[in-house]
């Protein structure tokens, strides 16, 4: 690693003087200085170390390839570290889509498909000593990972690159749930009914409060701190769901005694609501792509673009998240943050759900409008295992056959934004191929949405059985 140098000074006057936006340079400044995107998702182990429990290696192949959705924010001029090429075709679809390919893709040396993708670039000195020379011969040169951890502080660090988000340890306690109450508690925002558990028993006291109580909860969610993409969240409907997880807690807190959970009652909802911050080293906070998630239980499986709330409603939101960006700059966050919350069926709104101290999968279609114009989106994601291999050329052909690929003329149709997680490779246990189509569905009105999103969900089953 001699050849690669340390991590300079600190940056120039002419930097400072105007504070890195993220969200200006994917709008206003598409022209402006170059990003190092990386897409290193899963940091949330190397915040809080666990056990990974049983490892399905076909499912961890697949959710490392939605690194491509970095292309939807890309510009030509950056630079996006893969941990494989993409498809030449599916390439030139997202040019041809109206999408800006950076000239420079790199793959780090010997890569793999399970190896966190940070872990990656720190073996390639080849790669790291290209960074160093663009961080080099530029001042304007950013590096904006997925997430921060100790990896991408190292990859800066080595390459003279500057991070636009805080230290990996802000943004741990940022991504902790239990704090994330904390700071709804601070600001003074109304939180769901619950509380902090420390052991199995305060956690089966919390569930009969909250079910055997005003206003009996139905059903009740049991929280870990850290965990993504619904993991650790475990919804309880009756006495014989909790008990298992009782004795999960038990065995846990015996050699954690620190450990704490997240008790709260599950409220009927109108809508999930997310919302994206960006919160700058200067303390500035754009709100930014309010949206209504799709959740099946705790996961969420796309989204609705523009949200259908009224103008009250947006403008409460963009408060929420003025007040909350601005807390965290005062605890030294900086960088992208998505916010779940909920409107409960009564009308009443919990602004904080979740934080993500992180880009979330939500971010990565959150400035659409430059290509696709203002329009009606759907983005729907479905897992699939086919009899036979579909890349992206053959679901593009598929789509095209049957009337749904989306055209820039009509403005409308499907578009699928990653050719990676596709089915192309086979699982050797089920003989099936699986994968996950990740699709935005784009029309003038809603009405057109659900008519093409139904075509396609229709398509997509005969999928699970034969390719068409």
């Amino acid at each position: 690693m001699g050849s690669v140098r340390c991590l300079r000074e600190g940056p120039s006057a002419t930097s400072m003087s105007t504070p890195f936006n993220l969200v200006a340079r994917l709008t206003e400044e598409r022209d402006r200085g170059a990003i190092v995107w990386l897409l290193n998702i899963g940091a949330e182990k190397y915040w809080n170390p666990v056990q990974p429990g049983v490892v399905d290696r076909g499912e961890d192949r697949i959710v490392g390839r939605v690194e491509e959705m970095n292309l939807l924010l890309c510009r030509e001029q950056d630079i996006l570290i893969l941990r494989e090429m993409p498809d030449p075709y599916y390439l030139d679809k997202l040019r041809e889509w109206g999408f800006s390919i950076p000239r420079r893709i790199r793959v780090p040396r010997q890569s793999d498909s399970w190896t966190p993708i940070s872990e990656l670039v720190l073996r390639d000195v080849d790669l790291l000593t290209e960074l160093a020379k663009v961080a080099e011969a530029n001042d304007d040169v950013w590096f904006v990972p997925y997430a921060v951890t100790r990896l991408e502080e190292q990859i800066a660090a080595r390459c003279g690159l500057r991070l636009a988000a805080a230290p990996s340890g802000v943004n741990a306690a940022v991504n902790d749930k239990i704090a994330n109450r904390e700071i709804a508690v601070a600001l003074e925002l109304p939180v769901c009914q619950g509380r902090v558990c420390g052991s199995a028993e305060e956690i089966g006291q919390a569930y009969a409060e909250l079910t055997e109580q005003p206003p009996y909860f139905d059903r009740v969610i049991i929280k870990e701190p850290f965990g993504a993409s619904g993991k650790g969240l475990y919804i309880v409907d009756g006495p014989d769901k909790l008990r298992p997880i009782l004795l999960r807690v038990s065995r846990f807190a015996k050699s954690n005694p620190q450990a704490q959970w997240l008790v709260e009652g599950w409220y009927d909802k109108q809508a999930d609501i997310n919302y994206q911050l960006y919160v700058s080293e200067d303390g500035k906070v754009d709100v930014f792509s309010i949206k209504q998630q799709v959740l099946r239980d705790t996961v969420y499986i796309g989204s609705r673009m523009p949200v259908e709330l009224g103008a009250d409603a947006i403008d409460r939101y963009r408060e929420f998240g003025e007040a909350i960006g601005k807390h965290l700059h005062a605890i030294g966050f900086t960088g992208v943050a998505g916010i779940d919350s909920i409107i409960t069926r009564d009308g009443g709104v919990i602004p904080i759900i979740e934080i993500n101290g992180r880009f979330t999968l939500s971010t990565y279609i959150s400035f659409l409008e430059r290509v696709i114009g203002d329009a009606k989106v759907f983005s729907r994601y479905f897992k699939v295992a086919t009899d036979e291999p579909v890349d992206f050329r053959a679901v593009c052909e598929e789509l095209e056959r049957e009337r749904l690929l989306y055209s820039r003329d009509t403005g409308e149709g499907v578009l699928v934004y990653t050719s990676g997680t596709l089915p192309t490779v086979k699982d050797e246990s089920s003989g099936k191929y699986p994968g996950r189509v990740f699709t935005l569905i784009v029309a003038r009105d809603w009405e057109r949405v659900e008519e093409i999103g139904s075509r396609l969900e229709s398509l997509l089953d005969s999928w699970q059985y034969q390719l068409t």
